[in-house]
Order: structure tokens, then sequence, then C-alpha cells
């Protein structure tokens, strides 16, 4: 599907970090000290925006209200959910106050069908508000702005990961590990992915890519422009939870991989 722009759109990473902030305030690691002096290093939790004709995001964490008052974001028009965990929808509740209060429309909300009855049990304040649109992998929904195609990933039983088509062909895969082959064949032709590199390294299984093997995988692709989210920059081992990558040696992680780069809070690109 092609769509005629009105206006450019534009994917804005509200937020680059895994479940906990950085600087986490339980710790006091060399990386949580050098993100407490320099701002610029600090993450909120991974979410990102798709500014054009509307205003669409990809989950909702804790941060959601501080992340759109930072990107001076005053509207939200649709909702897309990968999953239920604490990082990526806690902030659901604070959209319904401006619904109400300012007259928008009813937002839409894209969730895994599985997953849907949630609203009921825990968000039921906001049904008057929201226009639930239960999804599985392989569903398509056409908005103003661009074509949504529903993949899975693997991070549970219900997650799933989201191709863009706009003007270039986007594949957002936040959270998984290695996703499912149809996966990777549905976004082979893709210009831009976005996808999960919670962990700098890890003894035990997360059901999340490391760094290392986001790089893997973005290479094994093709896709000429692979941005890396949902980074923790700590790692795991022997059940400790310790200082991962410095922000030098990621610049020079990127300086040694073309074509890789990491996201950051408030990092734009051009969809």
């Amino acid at each position: 599907m092609s769509f005629e722009k009105k206006r450019p759109v534009e994917l804005i990473f509200l937020g680059s970090g895994g479940p906990f902030t950085l600087p986490q305030f339980f710790c006091r690691c060399e990386v949580c000290n050098a993100a407490r002096k320099n701002p610029s290093q600090c993450r909120t939790r991974a979410s990102v925006a798709i500014i054009g004709e509307e205003v669409t995001l990809i989950d909702a964490g804790p941060d959601l209200e501080m992340q759109l008052e930072r990107e001076n974001i005053h509207r939200v028009d649709n909702i897309f959910i990968t999953h239920w965990h604490y990082d990526h929808i806690a902030g659901l509740g604070s959209v319904g106050y401006p619904q109400a209060m300012y007259g928008w429309n009813p937002i839409d909300i894209y969730v895994p069908k599985n997953l849907a009855t949630h609203f009921d049990n825990e968000l039921a304040f906001l049904k008057e508000r929201l226009v639930l649109h239960p999804i599985v992998p392989s569903d398509v929904a056409e908005l103003s702005d661009a074509e949504w195609e529903v993949v899975k990933t693997e991070h549970t039983m219900n997650s799933v990961g989201f191709i863009i088509n706009s003007e270039k062909k986007v594949a957002y895969l936040v959270d998984t590990a290695l996703p499912p082959n149809d996966t990777t064949l549905r976004i082979r032709d893709a210009d831009l992915l976005i996808v999960d590199a919670m962990l700098d390294s890890i003894d035990t299984e997360w059901r999340h890519f490391t760094v290392q093997e986001a790089i893997e995988y973005c290479k094994s692709t093709g896709i000429p422009d692979c941005i890396l989210t949902h980074l923790s920059c700590h790692r795991w081992e022997n059940q400790r939870w310790l200082a991962g990558l410095s922000h030098s040696q990621r610049l020079d992680l990127e300086r040694d991989n073309p074509g890789i780069r990491f996201a950051y809070d408030g990092m734009r690109v051009q969809i």
C-alpha cells in the first residue's frame, strides 16, 4: 500500500531503556553513576511515537506522561501494545483523563487478542474512552499515516511486533529473543529494523536479545539500518545485576558495525 503524505512522518523514541530507568535508583554501578552525571545518558522505558497526521504510540510505559511532555506531544490517537508487561502498559491509565477532559476522539488501542480481557479486569474505567481492537499475527490495520502488520515475537506466548509500511518499511520487534522464521521472512525487505537488545550479556534465559545477539541478528537480515533499543545497560551474571557497556564502548560498537545504532531518548527518524 502506498501513502500519499500530507506531512512527513517521524518516529520518535520516547524511551530507549529496559524495564528499569537508567540510572536505576537501587544501583550504584559505574554505568548508573555516569548517567547521574550526564543526563544525555539517562533512559526511560522503551516506547516510540509515530507522528504524522495522527499520533500513534507503540506501548505506554510508566514514564509516558513525562515522555509526551518532553517531546511536546499533546494528543494521542492510537496505541499499539506489544505485550502485557509493566514497563510496556503501566502508562495506559494516564491517557484516559485528558481524553475525557479535552474531548479527544476515543483512542484506538490495538492489543494482542488473548490479552484484551486485561482492560475489563484492570482498566475498566478506560472502556468508554477507547476503542479496543484485538489483534493476532498477520492482521493488518490501515491508519492515515501507515499500514500496520502484526507479526509474532518470541518474548511471551502472546507478544507481537509490528511492520509499519509508510514511505519506508519499518520493523519494530521489542521485546523479543530470536523471532520466528515467519517474522524474519516478513521483515527481510525492511528499510529499518528496531530490535530489543536488553542485556549486555547474560548467563541464563530471559527471552531477550543480548547486544551481541541483536547485532548478529540484524546483520543476518541484511536490513541496512538497524537501531537497538530496550537497553538496560547492565549484564546478568551469577544471579547478580552488574554494570554493562559504557557509553564510549557503545560508540565503539557503532563504529565497528556500520548500519547498527543505539537508540537514545528523544532520537528521531524520518519514516
